[in-house]
């Protein structure tokens, strides 16, 4: 074959695999090396069920592959990023960075501008949330009445280095009916500050934070303190700190900032049920009774719970918990829910019903409401409540519920019911 047939083969070669001189340079069939840091990156992102691996959803970590297979396996995470964490996110950009020509190749943009822009910059979102509430107190000392509050919050979230981030939430609430009253407006505050990396086969969060161990009956509040998650099937988190909430365990008084410690685990029975356990510790620092009855300075509490999906679109969640107070130091519920409102699917739904108990004295903070028979029975309440949510747009949420229910002590008949709804809007 003579020079100018052999340079016409080739340039016909070229065409045809529609490479150019950059994707011939990154050959992107060579083998990446058996013990390059990007296996274990891509097991990981695997693990944690950000990416599928390969066809069949397994990654085949003893096998030698191509920097092709990598870079798909990479646009995959890419593809799904939106979904991880913030340790999650930065292996993802690290991905991205080492096989960003075979990328290019594949049609995936990773130009050295963007990955630069990408690691300096801080990444916003934020949420809105308008909700509007109606009490009915079958208590003649108490006034039924409304409110109609605005709550915005917006995130910050920035990279210290490949694996640490920092995150910080500015929050407000306007209340948009008692602005005679001065609760018009809160100060604006910055309820969320806080640093997030790996340790020791973990994760650790360090500042101030929300924390909502297991499903929020027990505690719904933020913590000044240190949590620490690990494991894989068995989730363990441990944490430590003082509690940011100043009203707790049945009192309507202010209390102290509470020291606190607990741990959390949850363990996947199957790919359909999971149960957890959890417990907590609150201590005041004065020598004061933490319960409203009672002269324990220490709160104890402890809970067990289960979710487990029946049938297609139908689960099940319940959990019971107590403390160590003299008296009212029970709860528990039950929750069907049917469906789950997806915020990012416009035209997605989901309903609920639970059954709740919670005594006054158990829960320091809890997610759900309480009867409000009188201020020192404020957490306690028992009855049930039913609930609809529905996406009429993308990043649209509107929910709705109503809940019935009365006091938890002995010879009191006074009921409290109300209506709630509320729209949210995500950006």
């Amino acid at each position: 074959m003579n020079m100018k047939k052999k340079l016409a083969v080739t340039l016909a070669l070229t065409v045809a695999l529609g490479v150019g001189g950059t994707a011939l340079a990154a050959n992107p069939f060579v083998d990446v090396p058996a013990k390059h840091w990007s296996y274990d990156a891509v097991s990981k992102l695997a693990a944690d069920g950000i990416i599928d691996g390969y066809g069949d959803g397994t990654f085949k970590g003893d096998k030698t592959i191509t920097r092709y297979e990598m870079a798909t396996i990479v646009a995959k995470a890419m593809a799904k990023e939106d979904k991880a964490d913030a340790q999650q996110k930065a292996l993802i950009e690290k991905l991205a960075a080492e096989y960003s020509e075979e990328l290019d190749n594949l049609g995936v943009r990773v130009s050295k501008l963007e990955k630069k822009a990408a690691a300096d910059s801080i990444n916003f979102k934020g949420e809105a949330r308008l909700r509007f509430k109606t009490f009915d107190f079958d208590d003649p000392a108490k006034e039924n009445k409304t409110s109609n509050v605005l709550r915005t919050r917006l995130y910050a979230t920035g990279k210290i280095n490949d694996e640490w981030t920092y995150t910080g939430r500015l929050a407000s609430e306007n209340d948009l009916r008692n602005g005679s009253d001065g609760k018009e407006e809160k100060s604006l505050s910055m309820d969320n500050v806080y640093v997030q990396g790996p340790l020791f086969n973990g994760t650790v969060t360090f500042g101030r934070f929300d924390y909502k161990p297991n499903y929020a009956m027990l505690i719904d509040s933020t913590l000044n303190g240190v949590n620490f998650a690990f494991g894989d099937k068995l989730k363990t988190n441990l944490f430590y700190g003082k509690d940011n909430n100043n009203k707790l365990f049945g009192r309507s008084e202010s209390l102290e900032k509470l020291e606190m410690y607990g741990v959390t685990s949850s363990y996947a029975l199957s790919p359909n049920s999971n149960i957890n356990a959890g417990y907590y510790n609150f201590k005041s620092n004065h020598d004061e009774a933490v319960f409203a009855t009672g002269t324990d300075d220490s709160g104890k509490l402890w809970e067990v719970g289960f979710d487990t999906k029946l049938v297609d679109n139908l689960v099940l969640t319940a959990a019971y918990g107590s403390s160590n107070a003299d008296d009212e130091d029970k709860a528990y519920f039950a929750q069907l829910d049917y469906k789950k409102a997806d915020k990012k699917k416009a035209g997605s739904f989901g309903a609920w019903v639970n059954y709740r108990h919670f005594e006054a004295n158990v829960a320091p903070k809890t997610t759900f409401d309480g009867a409000y028979a009188n201020d020192s029975q404020a957490k306690g309440g028992k009855g049930y409540e039913i609930g609809f949510g529905y996406v009429p747009v993308a990043n649209t949420l509107w929910k709705t519920k109503y809940v019935d229910l009365k006091p938890t002590v002995d010879g009191s008949d006074y009921k409290t019911k109300f209506f709630q709804t509320q729209v949210e809007f995500f950006f």
